[in-house]
């Protein structure tokens, strides 16, 4: 009985104990939901926070099965050490993975600076990384949401100084215009600002147009904006509008080597030093009397028509002196005749099988030395008739060759390149590491030319001037401590997008690194590399194959606030291909259209590539002058917290 009555008054106490600390934080404004209590039996209170951390949801979906902990290599801040795991959703590459994919979609929405984004990981310093998925409506982020504002490719444009200008804009979503906002001008055009393309301040305008840079004369690169962008994505840019270098895989570039093409046509050629000789010197019989060879004086060939429907036909002749010489022949682009064999006094010397042209050499002739040529043709041929010419040469002389000279390094001196350690070469031949030249049959120029790749028919190069080698190039292209000077067509617009909607947001984001690795994945093979590359071997960047890993090679590609070699203007940037390859599911990276993350892939020929996302999720690659969606990605600062919300399409998490 009196244990009974213990324990009730113990449960009073609690209860009261309780009561008060609800009334306590309900009067001091503090939410009851963010509250646990617990009070043990020797009276102890424990109050606890819940998390409603974005980092937490992450860290739950781990233990759930819907994330995994990154384990590789990674350092997300150019200042703070990594304290965190990093946690990424994840779904297999299966059925089953597809649908997990699926739950994973309706559990990582956010609605942050009233836009919607998708949560992709975790920071390992405590934040999370996000990327853009266009306007809520209703306070919703669902998949059936319509259009929206955006940007079209980057095209040009010509401005006048009566236009008006803008540092802003409005856009009127019912009537589907825009009007300029801000400070609103004429008079000197500057980058960066809007306009119609109206002499009137109050004009309005179905697309409106950021101007870029000046293209030339009163011609401007602008980036178009208009209100057909899918919802996913705030329009839709190339990554660089120019993509013929090397330069413009960088999110941002500075010195820009344009490739250059020459047909091997011009690249001389060895010529055999042969001079025709007359009909006198020789003796020419036809194996059929019907068809005999007739002499042309003027072209120095023997031509003949031959019946098609026969099984062959062939000519034989003694030289009138002894030396070298050279046999060419043709057969007329009609001829079924589809084979071509010599012989030396019944010996076959050569046999052209499917060939129409060609020659043969033939050293020591004597004029006892008899010589034939028969043609044979495809027994399926019609009947009918056709030709066959063919000359003799001699004496052969020494070879004329014109051929331009290759070498593997060069000197310096008072302006002029001079090759060193040369060769000779045609088109198809194999340059081995002699990629320099003048494209001339010298070897000293006031500028050189070094030859990265080529095929049968073209070599691609880049031009060389005061001194330059190809090291220095690549350096200057993508290395170096001054690479970062000019706005890839993608950065303007996200920086223009982030200046528009985002900068009172600035606070609420972490300085994290935005990776745009421009480190080659084969250095040591490619036609780029000055001590035995290959020139058939195109160059190929740290992300050329499936990669997930996070870590970012060079201080120049790690683009942040306070990084002095890659600095961003905004804490805003793309997710990078390794992000995206860790979802590892398609159904999580699709959105229906095709986008860009940050990261390089090849320079092949002459094209500059990078990675995008396909409609359908996959990882796929095209050359940075292809327009594709632009969604920018962000990364809260460690800590952030949602008021509200499930994290499903329906009801997204809210950042207050």
């Amino acid at each position: 009985m009196f244990g009974r009555k213990f324990s009730s008054n113990i449960r009073r106490k609690k209860r009261m104990i309780t009561s008060a600390i609800i009334l306590l934080v309900v009067f001091l404004g503090i939410g009851y939901s963010a509250f646990t209590t617990d009070l043990s039996i020797n009276g102890t209170l424990n109050v606890s926070k819940y998390d409603q951390t974005l980092y937490g949801v992450l860290e739950k979906a781990a233990k759930k099965g819907y994330a995994l902990e990154y384990t590789g290599e990674h350092h997300d801040s150019f200042t703070v050490e990594p304290s965190k795991n990093i946690y990424y959703w994840y779904a297999p590459s299966t059925t089953a993975g597809d649908t997990l994919a699926n739950e994973i979609l309706d559990k990582n929405n956010v609605i942050f600076a009233n836009h919607c984004w998708q949560m992709i990981r975790t920071t390992d310093t405590g934040g999370v990384k996000m990327v853009y998925n266009g306007e809520p409506e209703n306070n919703q982020c669902l998949n059936t949401r319509g259009n929206h504002v955006g940007y079209a490719s980057r095209t040009t444009q010509s401005m006048s100084t009566t236009y008006y200008y803008g540092t802003s804009y409005t856009y009127d979503s019912t009537n589907s215009v825009f009007s300029l906002d801000g400070t609103v001008t004429t008079g000197t055009i500057q980058e960066g600002q809007y306009t119609c393309r109206q002499t009137t301040s109050t004009g309005t305008c179905a697309t409106l147009y950021l101007v870029d840079t000046l293209s030339g004369g009163t011609t401007y690169y602008v980036l178009p904006l208009n209100g057909n962008s899918n919802y996913s994505q705030f329009g839709a840019l190339q990554f660089n509008q120019q993509y013929n270098s090397p330069s413009y895989v960088g999110y941002m570039y500075n010195t820009v080597y344009p490739y250059k093409s020459s047909n091997g046509s011009n690249w001389g050629v060895l010529i055999q030093n042969t001079t025709p000789i007359t009909e006198s010197d020789y003796n020419v019989t036809s194996n059929d009397a019907t068809y005999p060879f007739t002499f042309d004086s003027t072209t120095n060939m023997w031509t003949s028509t031959m019946k098609q429907d026969s099984t062959s036909a062939s000519i034989k002749f003694k030289v009138a002196t002894n030396n070298d010489y050279v046999i060419s022949y043709t057969i007329s682009s009609e001829a079924n005749y589809d084979k071509a064999y010599f012989y030396k006094n019944g010996t076959e010397l050569k046999n052209d099988s499917g060939s129409k042209t060609g020659s043969i050499s033939l050293a020591g002739l004597t004029n006892t030395d008899e010589i034939e040529v028969k043609y044979s043709k495809d027994s399926s041929s019609s009947s009918g008739t056709d030709s066959v010419s063919f000359s003799i040469g001699t004496p052969m002389g020494d070879p004329i060759d014109n051929r331009y000279q290759f070498g593997n390094s060069f000197e310096y001196t008072n302006g002029t390149y001079k090759l060193k350690d040369t060769i000779k070469a045609e088109i198809g031949d194999n340059l081995n590491n002699n990629h320099y030249t003048c494209f001339a049959t010298g070897d000293t120029c006031s500028k050189a030319n070094y030859i990265y790749y080529k095929n049968s028919t073209n070599a691609y190069y880049i031009e060389l001037e005061n001194g330059k080698s190809v090291e220095d190039a690549v350096d200057e292209m993508l290395y170096n401590d001054n690479v970062n000077t000019t706005n890839s067509t993608i950065k303007t617009g996200i920086d223009a997008w982030y200046k528009r909607y985002m900068t009172s947001y600035t606070s609420q984001l972490e300085d994290t690194i935005y990776c745009n690795d421009r480190s080659q994945s084969n250095q040591s093979t490619n036609g780029w590399n000055p001590n035995g590359g290959s020139v058939t071997t195109t160059l190929n960047f740290k992300n050329y194959n499936s990669n997930s890993d996070l870590s970012c090679t060079n201080v120049t590609d790690k683009f942040s606030l306070v990084n002095t070699k890659a600095q961003l203007t905004y804490p805003v940037g793309l997710l990078i291909y390794p992000e995206a390859y860790l979802l590892t599911n398609n159904n999580i990276r699709k959105t229906g259209q095709n986008y860009w993350p940050g990261s390089p892939y090849v320079f092949s020929s002459g094209n500059a590539n990078g990675r995008y996302v396909s409609t359908t999720g996959n990882m796929n690659s095209t050359y940075l002058g292809y327009t594709h969606g632009l969604r920018p990605a962000v990364s809260l600062t460690p800590g952030t917290e949602y008021a509200s919300g499930s994290g499903s399409m329906a009801d997204p998490y809210v950042i207050e």
